[in-house]
């Protein structure tokens, strides 16, 4: 797929994909995996929401490490200050800051749908477009 073609956007990519039926007479190839269309029906604020939403339960799933169906600080703190492949380590200060904005009433341990409100209300995702095919 070339982005920018055809009315193919980038945030196509961020959508589900879906499970491709075997190219006949390829042995083991499969087709290329096709994109849902009817996931990019809608405004564009439904998409960039949806992302947010699936962006927001994969970072509460990361950091729910004992999987008790909630984070807490000391989890959060935790995962959040390993240090990254690419040998990126944050700062504390910076780890404990993102926390305080996603537990605004400083529970110290949120529930899924609290984790999910907070990381909402601390990251934003919006549709934009391209002016020009990338190569």
């Amino acid at each position: 797929m070339r982005i920018g073609s055809s009315g193919d956007s980038i945030y196509s990519l961020f959508l589900p994909k879906t499970k491709s039926e075997p190219v006949p007479d390829a042995g083991l190839q499969q087709a290329a995996p096709s994109i849902r269309r009817s996931e990019t029906v809608g405004s564009e604020d439904s998409v960039a929401a949806a992302f947010l939403a699936r962006l927001a339960q994969s970072s509460f799933n990361r950091n729910d490490t004992n999987k008790d169906g909630f984070v807490d600080q000391d989890e959060y703190v935790t995962n959040n200050m390993k240090t990254r492949g690419d040998g990126f380590k944050p700062e504390l200060a910076d780890v404990q800051r993102t926390w305080s904005e996603i537990d605004k009433a400083g529970a110290g341990r949120l529930s899924q749908e609290q984790y999910e409100q907070g990381f909402s209300s601390v990251f934003s995702a919006s549709v934009g477009k391209f002016d020009k095919p990338l190569r």
